[in-house]
């Protein structure tokens, strides 16, 4: 299939009418084309010339051990698709993955995002920004392919790509905790603080997620202050990591 993105009048006014639209978000008749046709917008979508395969996205239920594991296998079959079709530059263009939500994969988004009552954050989900929280961590298909483009580790083509995407969804709380970080969207950091994690998961036997969070919080943030995190490579920010949340696991023992 060709993807396809919002016209920036649609894209705009969608938004606008968020609050007046939500009841046609939950139905399952066709709403998008009529609604826009009254606006007097014709062509509220555009086909790119970006030919990805056709594909399913998974979801298996609602628990959190099922949902970490439909996202990594959804990030393993949209990731894997895109990643040689699309840019980071084109992957930052809000209008392409709120069509995406809109169009091809709206029952998908009703179903991975449903609260207890049924409802979905409309605005989070189904739309997207151009800011990191937006693009990495709400937006139900963006998402998908900025975890795997942050994690994919191309050393490990022949054994597996995606064992950094793995740590990453151990635990819900490890991909926001990372996300929520400035530095976030830096390949190399994103590697290194993975690693380390991945190191100590191995090591303790548990997600670790609150000593990841302070490793993240405030350690490599103040680290980053008063050093280039830039200059430094992903072993050495694995050993600053790994040093840091073995001493804080060491310490809470005590």
């Amino acid at each position: 299939m060709n993807l396809i993105y919002f016209s920036k009048d649609a894209y705009k006014l969608l938004k606008k009418d968020l609050e007046n639209n939500k009841g046609n978000y939950y139905s399952e008749d066709p709403w998008l084309e009529e609604y826009f046709a009254e606006a007097g917008i014709d062509e509220y979508f555009k086909t790119s010339s970006i030919v990805v395969p056709n594909i399913d996205l998974m979801y298996s239920g609602d628990s959190d051990e099922t949902k970490n594991q439909d996202d990594l296998n959804n990030i393993r079959i949209l990731y894997g698709s895109y990643k040689d079709k699309i840019t980071p530059l084109q992957a930052s263009d809000p209008t392409l993955w709120s069509a995406l939500c809109h169009i091809t994969y709206k029952d998908y988004v009703l179903k991975r995002w449903k609260k207890d009552d049924g409802t979905v954050r409309i605005d989070q989900r189904f739309f997207a920004t151009e800011g990191r929280a937006s693009l990495c961590y709400y937006n139900a298909i963006s998402r998908l392919w900025w975890s795997g483009y942050l994690t994919y580790d191309e050393d490990s083509e022949k054994t597996d790509p995606y064992h950094l995407t793995k740590t990453l969804f151990s635990a819900q709380q490890i991909q926001k905790d990372l996300f929520d970080q400035s530095m976030s969207m830096n390949k190399t950091v994103v590697k290194g603080l993975l690693m380390a994690l991945k190191r100590i998961q191995e090591e303790t036997g548990n997600a670790s997620t609150p000593v990841f969070r302070q490793c993240c919080d405030s350690y490599l943030n103040h680290y980053g202050a008063v050093s280039i995190l830039d200059a430094l490579n992903a072993e050495d920010i694995e050993e600053i990591a790994f040093e840091f949340m073995e001493k804080n696991i060491r310490a809470k023992r005590k």
